[in-house]
């Protein structure tokens, strides 16, 4: 592949359901971990970062080998929206990326073979965008990948996708124990 893609990852340190969620330990280490060792073990993605207002998430967004973006408190808060964070990243990171992955921290089950074929299937298809759902075909938010200028789109989806995979994002205790549950 001859295009550059970007992996961002946002976390922010305010998680309401479970305190600290994005550094939550699962499997022994913080949740973050497994996105971004994920994202940096891709065959594909060529740079990883991590927006966050959090210091102790930025420490180990760092400690796994992830770059930082200083996000904006203000684009930290309950009521922002996912997307507002990922484009105010991008506009400061850009460097000729091709494709953007937006990837949830609190996703440990995604692993580096998931994306990589998410990602072939999105060039492959020629879409703008590519949602992960659940086998149910609800979307589970552990990704989405979209060419660099549909970062910024903000009318209705055209030429999307969605990629099909059993992948439970954690928001609570019970998320916790549910994944750990089903892998040992």
């Amino acid at each position: 592949l001859s295009m550059k893609i970007v992996a961002i990852i946002p976390a922010r340190g305010g998680s309401k359901r479970l305190h600290r969620k994005n550094i939550y330990p699962i499997w022994g280490k913080p949740m973050l971990s497994w996105s971004v060792g994920a994202a940096k073990a891709s065959k594909y993605i060529s740079d990883v970062w991590v927006t966050t207002e959090d210091e102790e998430i930025k420490n180990v967004a760092q400690e796994c080998g992830a770059r930082i973006h200083s996000r904006d408190p203000f684009l930290s808060g309950d009521k922002v929206y996912k997307m507002e964070a990922i484009r105010d990243c991008f506009s400061s990171i850009d460097d000729g990326h091709d494709i953007v992955v937006s990837l949830q921290a609190n996703s440990p089950e995604v692993t580096p073979e998931l994306l990589d074929s998410a990602i072939e299937t999105f060039i492959k298809e020629d879409r703008n965008e590519l949602m992960s759902v659940g086998p149910n075909l609800m979307q589970n938010a552990a990704f989405r990948i979209m060419k660099s200028w549909y970062v910024f789109q903000k009318d209705l989806s055209t030429k999307s996708g969605v990629y099909v995979c059993d992948v439970h994002d954690v928001h609570t205790l019970e998320d916790v124990k549910f994944i750990e549950n089903r892998t040992t």
